[in-house]
Formats: C-alpha cells, structure tokens, sequence
C-alpha cells in the first residue's frame, strides 16, 4: 500500500503585519532595525546612568573636600585659640615673676640700705 507522491510546487505564505510590511527580506531588515534600535536606546540609557553615577560621584567628592576644609578650618580656629591662652598665660607668668624680681630686689635694696645706715650710726655713735 504505497501511495504515490508527487511533487507540488507550493509558494511560501507569509503573513501580513499591520504596517503593510510583508515578506522575507523586509522581515529581516525590520528585524535588523528593530534590534539597532533597541541596541541605541539600551546604549543611551546605560550613557545616562553612568552621568547619573559620574553627577553624584563628582558631587560627592565636592561633598566631602567642603567638609574636610570646613574641618580644617575649624581646627585650625581651636589651635589658634589654645596657642593664644597658652602664650597669654605665659605673659602673664613672665609678669607676675618680673614683678616679683623687681619687688625682690627692691626690698633687698632696701634691707641692704637699712644695714648700712645701721652700721654708719652704730661706728658715727661709738666715736
């Protein structure tokens, strides 16, 4: 029970698309530039993150080059304020023993003075 086949010559069907656009050829280069579209925007989309990424990091950096000269300048603000008490403080000292100094030898002076005037009335009486 064979059963004979013969040949057929059959067109290939294609299917109509809603834009008019039929057959092979036009298929393929549809898909080609749906593919090179899809392609541009998924490049431009990733281009607009990496601005995106690059923005923040730039603004960060910024960020903290603010923060570490207000840092800076804060600190430098409290080692001048400490140098100044600590060179106030020594002015002050360096006063208080002049001072001290010059009463000292002021009253050594004058102990000295004393003595002398002692002695010259104890020789001038005795004489």
């Amino acid at each position: 029970m064979a059963t004979k086949l013969e040949p057929t010559t059959m067109s290939p069907t294609f299917t109509s698309r809603p834009d008019g656009r039929t057959g092979f050829v036009p298929g393929v280069a549809n898909l080609a530039l749906d593919v090179a579209e899809r392609g541009q925007s998924t490049v431009i989309a990733v281009l607009q993150d990496v601005r995106g990424e690059l923005r923040a990091f730039v603004e960060n950096g910024i960020e903290l080059a603010e923060k570490t000269s207000a840092q800076v300048f804060r600190f430098a603000r409290t080692l001048t304020k400490r140098i100044d008490e600590v060179s106030a403080e020594a002015l002050n000292s360096t006063e208080r023993l002049l001072g001290n100094v010059v009463k000292s030898a002021r009253d050594t002076t004058k102990a000295a003075t004393d003595t002398a005037n002692t002695a010259i009335s104890g020789i001038t009486a005795s004489a």
